[in-house]
């Protein structure tokens, strides 16, 4: 069962609460989509960015540089996308019908649709090896698929895996299994796999490769699991309540953690496991993105329908954008430093243009 924390609420302006923050609306724009766009991807190399409409089954588009857009059909109900920057191929998991989508990013058609388990939900592309894997719900597996080719194996993990994330340098592969409260790790060369316990209905995961350690955010435990790839080890950290989103800076080794229910961004040094500062935030934070090259974090506020800047240095949020209503997913061209954040509710993608940001 795919749980979906929305709200369905109107947009608001700047928080008050928030005297401190920079209110800022003059460095974002507007961009439609397809309906109920609820995944989005950027390609660092060619500029472009695929937005994943629920709705409408549809992939979106649009040129980083013009903002023109294109419309490309997928399978049904497409909830999972992640872009092979070498290859310049897109991915979409398509849930209801088990089934990926393969897009040819070059001339935008449609070149494979490639079946896996049972309800595939998400999706991580490992450029370097180009293998495809795909989380499936309620089949309880990984699809890996093989990018020359597009032919597939099955590899079997814990119970209900929801997110995936990727290791590329140690070609190891993460997948967090709500029903079974574990971790399966997955040799990407073999595609043997084990299992970590983890806390109790894992929901997101985020994979720092330069230091080799694993975040898992434990909705139900407020805590996050850190595993250590280099030596199998865990250990848990305290967090907000309901913890929703995870991501990483790999340049500084910090993870941040939001948590729905406590509005907070709990910010964890990746070098010591400890937590070193929870920041308030808005209502309802839903999703999370980093800028790894200007030390940038994105959070997007549900309920109050915009977009939090925080420093990562001084952990101080510096500015607040206003977005379209319920923003649900973002994405970053750190190349670009451009910043798209796809509006559940709008039916729109908002563009924040980073370097505008002060």
């Amino acid at each position: 069962m795919i749980r979906q924390k929305m709200l369905a609420v109107r947009p608001v302006g700047c928080l008050a609460a928030l005297a401190l923050t920079a209110c800022s609306t003059a460095q974002a724009q507007t961009v439609g989509v397809g309906q109920m766009p609820v995944a989005i991807a950027a390609n660092t190399v060619t500029h472009k960015i695929y937005v994943l409409s629920e709705k409408d089954s549809t992939v979106t588009v649009i040129d980083g540089i013009t903002h023109a857009t294109a419309t490309i059909k997928t399978g049904a109900g497409p909830q999972g996308i992640a872009v092979n920057t070498v290859t310049n191929k897109i991915y979409t998991a398509n849930a209801p019908d088990s089934t990926v989508t393969v897009i040819d990013g070059a001339t935008n058609a449609v070149t494979a649709t490639v079946r896996t388990g049972s309800f595939c939900q998400s999706l991580v592309v490992n450029p370097a090896t180009n293998k495809i894997y795909v989380a499936n719900n309620f089949g309880h597996s990984v699809t890996v698929i093989d990018g020359a080719t597009n032919t597939t194996t099955t590899v079997q993990v814990g119970q209900g895996p929801r997110g995936i994330a990727l290791n590329p340098v140690t070609n190891k592969i993460y997948t967090v299994n709500y029903g079974s409260k574990n971790v399966t790790v997955i040799d990407g060369a073999t595609n043997s796999a084990t299992n970590v316990t983890t806390g109790k209905h894992p929901w997101a995961v985020a994979v720092d490769s330069r230091s080799n350690k694993t975040y898992v955010a434990n909705e139900d435990d407020a805590n996050v699991t850190i595993i250590d790839g280099a030596t199998g080890k865990t250990k848990n950290v305290a967090v907000g309540e309901m913890p929703f989103a995870v991501a990483v800076n790999p340049t500084t080794h910090k993870a941040y953690v939001l948590s729905y229910a406590s509005d907070t961004l709990t910010v964890i040094d990746g070098t010591t496991g400890l937590v070193t500062k929870t920041v308030h935030l808005a209502s309802h934070p839903q999703t999370i993105a980093v800028n790894p090259q200007t030390n940038k974090v994105y959070i997007a506020n549900q309920k109050t329908a915009n977009v939090s800047v925080l420093d990562g240095t001084t952990n101080a949020i510096t500015a607040t954008m206003k977005t379209g209503s319920i923003p649900y997913a973002i994405a970053v061209d750190s190349a670009a430093n451009e910043i798209y954040v796809a509006n559940y509710n709008s039916d729109s993608v908002t563009v924040i243009h980073g370097q505008a940001i002060h």
